[in-house]
């Protein structure tokens, strides 16, 4: 894949969304669907590679606005998820930070190590302050990883969210900039 990356570590990047990968994401995403859509109602509107290109420019346009921040994550060469910050409000510098990841890639680190190198991007490079994760109460996974990367759950909302649906109690977490830095120098 051609595009601007950012390295994670030996074998795990970031790289900035293309429309010419529009193909193998699409391609990734049914290969796992029911893996990824047991908590992401979104997907369903992803059928075609002109949805994902729809997707994709959508999240460029967030991109050159300032609200929205969109990388597929690299294992090696291949695609194996997503990662990004979105409803950002630039004022206060807030965002929320959501993620899918195949199946077959699971339970490796991987998640967890992108999302602090998306919380690193986020207060070094983005000017953040606030970073989110809202997570079904229901995924233990996602749970931990919130955890795992230094996020306080704040809050459980009930009927927060709609799931196939359903609605869905959700937890919020939180990670301030002062924070991160904080479990940095440490």
């Amino acid at each position: 894949m051609n595009a601007f990356t950012y390295q994670i570590d030996d074998h795990l990047a970031f790289a900035f969304p293309q429309l010419e990968a529009a193909e193998e994401l699409l391609a990734l995403i049914e290969s796992d669907r029911s893996h990824i859509e047991a908590f992401i109602d979104v997907m369903a509107e992803t059928k075609t590679i002109e949805d994902e290109k729809d997707f994709i420019k959508m999240k460029l346009y967030g991109y050159a606005d300032g609200t929205d921040y969109l990388f597929f994550i690299l294992q090696g060469q291949k695609i194996c998820g997503c990662i990004d910050i979105h409803n950002i409000d630039p004022k206060i510098g807030k965002g929320e930070i959501g993620y899918w990841l195949h199946s077959s890639f699971t339970k490796r680190g991987i998640i967890s190590k992108s999302v602090k190198a998306l919380c690193h991007l986020a207060f070094n490079d983005f000017g953040m302050n606030k970073l989110l994760i809202c997570v079904d109460v229901d995924n233990a996974p996602s749970n931990r990883i919130a955890q795992r990367c230094g996020f306080t759950l704040t809050s459980t909302e009930p009927q927060d969210a709609l799931l196939h649906g359903k609605l869905r109690d959700m937890n919020h977490y939180t990670l301030l900039k002062k924070q991160f830095k904080k479990g940095f120098d440490e």
